[in-house]
C-alpha cells in the first residue's frame, strides 16, 4: 500500500507541477523569423564589422587593433579574399595573446578556391588553426563575394576559435581537458 499511496503522491505533484503549464497562464510568444538579405556584404558593411570585432579585442585582450583605412568603393561587394586577408591580419595581431595552441585541422589542399598564392596562404594557416572552416564559404566556395549568412558563420567561427586561444584553459571549465 505504501508504494502505491507514494507512486500516486509523486504522479499527483508532477500533475500539479506540469499541467499548469499548458494552460493560459503562460505566455506564448511568436517570434518572426529573420530573414536575410540574399545580397552579398558590401565593403563598408564588412568595414564595420571589422572595426567592432577590432574594439572586442581592445577591450578584451588589451590590443590595439589598427584601422585598414579609407575604403574604396564602400557599396561594392567584399570579396572572399579581402575577408580572409582581414582575417589574417586579425589572426596576427591577437598571436602574442594565445595560451593555447589547438590541434591542427586536416584538410584537402586540393579543395581550395583561392587563386592569389598570398590569400591561399593565409587562408590555409586559419584553416589549420581552425579559424576558418575547412569546408565553408570561405575556403571552397566558387562565388567570389559573400553573402550575410556566410559572413555571420565565418565571423562568428573565427572570434570563437580567438576566444579559445587567448584564454587560459583549465581542467576544472574546459570539457576537454577533463579526465576519464
Amino acid at each position: 500500500m505504501t508504494v502505491h499511496l507514494s507512486a500516486i503522491v509523486l504522479s499527483l505533484m508532477l500533475g500539479a507541477i506540469a499541467f499548469p503549464q499548458d494552460q493560459e497562464g503562460l505566455k506564448k510568444t511568436s517570434h518572426s523569423p529573420v530573414s536575410t538579405s540574399p545580397a552579398p556584404v558590401t565593403r563598408l558593411e564588412s568595414s564595420v564589422s571589422f572595426d567592432r570585432i577590432g574594439r572586442l579585442f581592445n577591450s578584451v585582450l588589451h590590443l590595439s587593433i589598427p584601422a585598414n583605412g579609407k575604403i574604396q568603393s564602400p557599396n561594392s561587394p567584399v570579396t572572399r579574399s579581402e575577408v580572409i586577408e582581414e582575417f589574417a591580419r586579425y589572426y596576427r595581431l591577437a598571436e602574442p595573446t594565445f595560451k593555447l595552441t589547438p590541434k591542427t585541422v586536416e584538410f584537402d589542399v586540393n579543395r581550395i578556391k583561392v587563386d592569389q598564392p598570398s590569400v591561399k596562404k593565409d587562408l590555409m594557416m586559419l584553416i589549420k588553426r581552425g579559424c576558418v572552416a575547412s569546408y565553408g564559404m570561405l575556403s571552397t566556395g566558387t562565388v567570389k563575394t559573400v553573402s550575410v549568412g556566410d559572413f555571420g558563420d565565418a565571423i562568428g567561427m573565427f572570434i570563437a576559435r580567438i576566444a579559445e586561444m587567448t584564454h587560459t584553459s583549465s581542467t576544472k571549465w574546459t570539457p576537454y581537458l577533463h579526465g576519464n
